[in-house]
């Protein structure tokens, strides 16, 4: 998956868990709350009804504190990949125990699990186990209870009518009305879990087709590896345009005209779609960012959308790079005159945005660095040097001793004086 996929898949899971881990205090407490009032002053006079009713009190106190638990390891950021095996592991012992209790502690035959309110739970977890949108998580948890219910339900065979009407008489308190309106808000919470499923997966649909349809929106004028990287949030500050520092490459092709005017135009197309590729694999090789093509020549960019460590160091090697593929080219195609390009790199300030109205939008990089890196490309026609890059650049990429200074005429249109250095010999 892409990284943009992956935040938002990361995104998705720490929201996941920290609405189950909601779920399961709301559902415990709805549950908890129901228990209270319907036996509230009634006397219990069913031993195996009070305890019933104290350790489903337990059950559902340790079922909140799970999901209080849960949520605040989310909302940390902590062991989120591990946290929906966990509390699901740990709900099935919840339940399964539970009904465990009654039959070997109490005495009630295993195969009248369903008579249990605890048994009723179990489809709340199933339902809830789906909040994290894992098959696999979901068919473990299945699993567990199908193995755990089948175990109680078949473990000691099975029964002659007389003692299932026997055992049916001894929990008869189990189907009164209070037990019944304890089902009923189990329904009705396993229904709330249901609606929030649904609710979440509408969002996260939602949010991949905003996502989706703003980022094929971005491909038609941001440079191409920025478009699947950028956040609504970072396009936001695009919009609203920053100053950086950022490290400039211009790159042209020299005597383009003359491939011009001796190829047919159908190769004139494959030639210069062929050094746009060379230059799309030089920058991406070296992390840059092409913001255009203009014809022959190129504007790559380096600490877009945000600067890196050693900018300028790949700057420098990029240049390096596209130099080799051009001569490999030349070799390969036995060009004649040979394709030679020009190559200037600068590092500086400069604006970087988006400009424009929605009808017309454009990515952009305006400043003093642009204008001298293309006057540095421009000077490699006057020093007989295919590579020239500002003092400041090599200064930044730590390569002092790799290049040489060369004397030049002041660039036009640059105010100040700029120091131009070539790879040494």
């Amino acid at each position: 998956m892409s990284d943009a996929t992956n935040r938002l898949m990361r995104e998705a899971d720490a929201g996941a868990l920290q609405r189950a881990g909601l779920v399961r205090m709301v559902v415990a407490g709805l549950l908890l709350l129901t228990i209270i009032i319907v036996t509230r002053g009634i006397e219990i006079t069913n031993p195996v009804a009070a305890r019933q009713i104290w350790i489903a009190e337990l059950t559902l106190t340790l079922f909140g504190a799970l999901g209080w638990v849960g949520a605040w390891l989310a909302s940390k950021r902590i062991a989120v990949a591990r946290l929906p095996m966990i509390t699901a592991l740990l709900d099935a012992l919840l339940i399964l125990g539970n009904l465990g209790y009654s039959h070997g502690i109490l005495g009630v035959p295993g195969n009248l699990f369903a008579a249990f309110p605890a048994a009723w739970v179990v489809p709340i977890t199933i339902a809830a186990a789906a909040i994290h949108y894992q098959p696999r998580l979901q068919a473990l948890v299945a699993l567990i209870y199908v193995a755990g219910l089948s175990l109680l339900a078949y473990g000691e065979g099975s029964l002659t009518p007389a003692e299932r009407r026997q055992d049916l008489s001894e929990i008869a308190g189990l189907f009164s009305e209070q037990a019944n309106m304890v089902r009923i808000a189990m329904v009705f919470s396993l229904a709330l879990i249901l609606i929030l499923v649904a609710r979440q997966s509408r969002v996260l649909l939602e949010r991949a087709v905003r996502e989706t349809t703003m980022r094929l929106n971005l491909t038609r004028y941001l440079p191409r590896e920025l478009a699947p990287v950028l956040t609504e949030e970072a396009f936001a500050s695009l919009r609203q345009g920053r100053r950086i520092r950022i490290t400039v490459l211009f790159v042209d092709m020299r005597a383009s005209t003359h491939f011009g005017e001796t190829m047919e135009p159908g190769q004139l197309a494959v030639f210069i779609t062929s050094f746009r590729r060379r230059v799309l694999r030089a920058a991406s090789r070296h992390g840059g960012v092409i913001d255009k093509f203009t014809g022959d020549g190129a504007l790559i960019l380096f600490g877009v959308p945000g600067a890196r460590d050693g900018d300028a160091g790949r700057a420098l090697a990029c240049g390096r790079t596209l130099l080799r593929l051009i001569e490999r080219w030349n070799i390969k195609r036995r060009f004649d005159p040979p394709v030679r390009v020009g190559i200037g790199i600068h590092t500086g300030d400069v604006f970087c945005g988006v400009v424009g109205d929605e009808s017309r939008l454009e990515f952009t990089v305006v400043g003093e660095a642009v204008n001298i890196a293309s006057r540095i490309e421009q000077a490699t026609k006057n020093t007989d040097c295919d590579l020239l890059a500002s003092s400041e650049t090599v200064r930044e990429a730590g390569e002092d001793d790799l290049w040489s200074e060369i004397a030049h005429e002041p660039l036009p249109g640059v105010t100040r004086s700029v120091v131009l250095m070539r790879p040494a010999e």
